[in-house]
């Protein structure tokens, strides 16, 4: 008998701007329970984000989806925005491990040898 494990590394690109920002607050008040000035709070963090290219600071631009990244909260929001992913790792018996976008998926198995 032998015992193998697999190891599944994600590492999304482009992460953080490919969050849908009412899904993320949507999943805030229903699954996590924020609510009111909590909420509030969180929708004037991260929906009232305007953004400006580097050589070009006279044009903000208003942006649809995404969050702001290089902040404490952006890693902890974008696993809040991933939770489904632990309980759909779970229900197959293994076990997950995230970091902001990046997150690792572990699982072992027995194998019977004749």
């Amino acid at each position: 008998m032998h015992l193998t494990t697999i190891l599944v590394l994600l590492d999304l690109s482009m992460a953080f701007s490919s969050v849908d920002r009412g899904i993320l607050l949507e999943r805030l008040e229903v699954t996590f329970g924020v609510d009111n000035s909590a909420r509030a709070w969180f929708r004037s963090n991260v929906e009232e984000s305007m953004y400006a290219a580097a050589a070009n600071v006279l044009n903000l631009t208003d942006v649809i989806c995404g969050m702001p990244q290089g902040s404490v909260l952006g890693p902890i929001l974008f696993i809040l925005y991933t939770a489904d992913l632990a309980s759909i790792v779970a229900e197959h018996g293994l076990s997950l491990h995230q970091y902001a976008d990046d997150s690792q998926m572990c699982g072992s198995l027995m194998q019977f040898c004749l």
